[in-house]
């Protein structure tokens, strides 16, 4: 739940900063709009409109300026002539993309030509501005002429501004603004449409929320207000011809014409003049500037790509991508809010588990597993990256990145700082936990590999060790108390470190008495035999404190130690402020029983037939007996562990334990005399052999009370 709940808030913090609608980070938006002109520059040209083009540039240009007799600003009676040669050919609309100001200086009879001519053609649509106030266009009133001397010949009349985005950049497109009592005027691209479809000339799109509605098409929006331009190619894509080739016909004269004293007659050339190719028939011909001096040249998404800052293209292109992009119902359609949440939160939550299964995952190549995350992580980013590209390639589907490219790198860096804070409370965890429990080692395992420790109880295969001294309460009961703390200090310290020494967690002390297990928190395959060369050990080490208190003239003692090997539930016990990391189980209370044993054996180690089965290749003992202990009614063999069987096993030790076992069998088959002399034979090599008189002992009482038919050699033990 903690992950999940972790990687739900990171995903929300990205989706935060992301989201125009909450929080315009304006580093974002830039990078997002930069990705938009990448993929416009990847798929290069999509159509070349000099063929296919349902609109045709007339273009005033250096050329014209040239060719004609007049200086610019031309006269007026130049575009009545352009639009009326237009309509001959077949034009269906005319669009001025020019701002038709105050009068014609030359001649005020030109502007009446000019009125003349669109009130006659019925095909003109002329340009507007709204000039902006503080960076926001302003609403204008009803009666604005948008800086057009002409907007009351027909009416019909369009707005040429177009908006930039943060970077500078033109992407957009604003179908309408809107003036003062809700009254709206169409953009320019829209007001020569509404001529082509024979639509009242402000019409304007119907707002469906996530959608523009014109002429049976559904335009996408990119934004509330406004849709991405869907550029078919740089600057220059379009089809382009000269003003000056246009009114040239048999009426006019060119200086050109003037120079070589011949009518050229570009435009009503019987051969191949415009009038009669075709050029202009039921297009929607667009006249406009293309003389960087006007400024109207605006930076947009797609460049040449010859160099630096050739992504320049002229107003008039821009409307007339607009155009065909509306006719063909040929639209970039932006992925929705909806669907880039729910990117968002997939690849935030996709990184975030999966770098985080990658970082459970252990390996002693802790290197590898970061650069398999940062590898995933890229690999993600990538996937994202050359999709989007695919898709506005094949499709005009502009997919959002960078919230995705920022829910990847998010995800990563709070699965690392997610992990790197609970390695690090696991880690201090661990060590307070088992720093006293383990040897260091042990510890430093489980801080590398804490899957290893099951917190909560696991039922496992264990072995538990007992260790106490006999009659340590009397021994207590004659020393002062600070000299009891200062002996029982140092005999605790040094089985501890015999515990540690051989891989085992020390459970707890009770008084002088040791409790320790082996195989948990880390597992160990040997488990059995560390706990049986510990207890070796163990006994070794008390004699050599022994030797030295008997030096010091301090209590002797016996070292009573008991192992078993079983089943148990292993972890961390007792409430939510203070538990131990034990074990519990009937195997447990046996260990303890066996320890207890020693006192009827007098013996120094007992183990179980479980623990012995697995240590005999490795450990020398005897067959004890076959007991039932105290809490128990199934009988188990017990053994004395003697030693190591890399020590080395003098021959009348050999040959006493050959005594001992061969008295044992015969013992339970009843063949008294044999056993007697068998254990006879033991006591002679070991008079003061504590089990080998206790047979004896059982052997006399037998043969005196015979044990019922039924006995099957079970001795039941009734103490502790």
């Amino acid at each position: 739940m903690t992950k999940l709940f972790v990687a739900l808030i990171t995903a929300i913090l990205v989706l935060l900063i992301t989201q125009e609608s909450i929080l315009k980070l304006g580093v974002l938006q830039r990078l997002e709009l930069a990705t938009i002109d990448y993929r416009f520059q990847h798929r290069g040209l999509k159509e070349s409109l000099r063929d296919s083009g349902m609109v045709v540039i007339v273009e005033i240009s250096q050329d014209s300026y040239r060719a004609l007799p007049d200086r610019f600003p031309w006269p007026r009676s130049y575009y009545a002539h352009l639009i009326r040669n237009l309509k001959r050919a077949g034009a269906k609309v005319v669009g001025l993309d020019l701002m038709l100001t105050g009068a014609d200086m030359a001649n005020p009879q030109n502007d009446q030509e000019l009125r003349d001519a669109i009130r006659e053609t019925g095909i003109v649509v002329l340009a507007g501005k709204i000039e902006p106030e503080n960076d926001q266009y302003r609403h204008v009133s009803n009666d604005e002429d948008f800086g057009n001397e002409f907007l009351h010949v027909d009416s019909t009349l369009g707005i040429v501004n177009i908006l930039n985005d943060a970077d500078g950049v033109h992407r957009r497109y604003t179908p309408f603004f809107e003036s003062a009592g809700n009254f709206t005027v169409p953009t320019f691209a829209f007001a020569v449409l509404n001529k082509y479809f024979d639509l009242s000339p402000f019409t304007t799109v119907e707002d469906w929320g996530d959608r523009f509605a014109y002429a049976g098409r559904d335009i996408p929006k990119y934004d509330a207000s406004s849709f991405l331009i869907n550029f078919y190619g740089s600057s220059g894509t379009s089809r382009f011809i000269k003003f000056a080739d246009v009114v040239d016909d048999s009426s006019f004269t060119t200086l050109d014409e003037t120079d070589y004293g011949a009518q050229l007659n570009t435009f009503d050339d019987p051969i191949d003049g415009y009038l009669y190719d075709g050029t202009f028939k039921n297009k929607i011909v667009l006249v406009g500037s293309r003389v960087p001096e006007d400024h109207d040249l605006f930076p947009v998404s797609i460049a040449k790509g010859r160099r630096q800052g050739d992504n320049l293209m002229y107003g008039v292109e821009i409307h007339a991508n607009v155009i065909e992009s509306i006719l063909r119902s040929d639209f970039v359609r932006k992925q929705s809010v909806v669907l880039e949440i729910l990117s968002v939160l997939f690849f935030c939550f996709v990184t975030f588990f999966v770098t985080s299964a990658l970082k459970a995952s252990k390996t002693r190549f802790h290197f590898l597993v970061e650069v398999n995350g940062f590898l995933f992580a890229l690999a993600e980013i990538f996937v994202l990256a050359y999709a989007s590209l695919l898709l506005f390639t094949y499709t005009s589907f502009l997919l959002t990145t960078i919230s995705p490219i920022l829910a990847v790198l998010a995800g990563y860096f709070a699965s690392t700082t997610y992990h790197f804070v609970v390695e690090r409370k696991q880690r201090v965890l661990i060590k307070e936990m088992f720093s006293t429990y383990v040897n260091p080692s042990v510890v430093d395992e489980l801080i590398s590999n804490p899957e290893k420790l099951a917190l909560g109880g696991e039922r496992r295969t264990l072995t538990v060790l007992f260790a106490d001294i006999e009659g340590f309460t009397s021994i207590s009961e004659n020393l002062p108390s600070e000299q009891l703390v200062g002996i029982l200090n140092e005999y605790l310290s040094a089985m501890s470190e015999v515990v540690f020494r051989h891989l085992g967690t020390l459970d707890k002390y009770q008084g002088d008495a040791i409790m320790a297990f082996w195989g948990a928190p880390v597992a160990q395959a040997d488990h059995a035999l560390n706990a049986c060369r510990a207890a070796i050990e163990m006994q070794q080490v008390a004699k050599e404190i022994r030797a030295a208190w008997r030096s010091e003239n301090k209590p002797l003692f016996h070292l009573r130690i008991g192992i078993n090997t079983g089943e148990m539930v292993v972890g961390n016990m007792g409430a939510m402020r203070k538990f131990d990391y034990t074990v519990i189980g009937d195997s447990v209370n046996l260990g303890s029983r066996l320890e207890g044993a020693n006192k009827q054996y007098h013996t120094g180690i007992i183990v179980s037939e479980n623990t012995f089965s697995l240590v005999s290749q490795e450990m020398v003992g005897r067959e004890l007996d076959l007991l039932t202990v105290k809490g128990r009614t199934e009988p188990i063999h017990i053994y004395e562990l003697l030693i190591t069987k890399d020590a080395p096993l003098d021959h009348e030790l050999r040959e006493f334990l050959g005594f001992f076992g061969q008295g044992v069998e015969q013992f339970r088959k009843k063949r008294w005399e044999d056993a007697r002399a068998s254990f006879s034979a033991a006591s002679s090599l070991r008079p003061e052999d504590s089990p080998t008189l206790m047979y004896l002992q059982r052997i006399s009482q037998f043969e005196i009370d015979p044990p019922p038919e039924n006995w099957d050699g079970v001795f039941e033990m009734t103490t502790k």
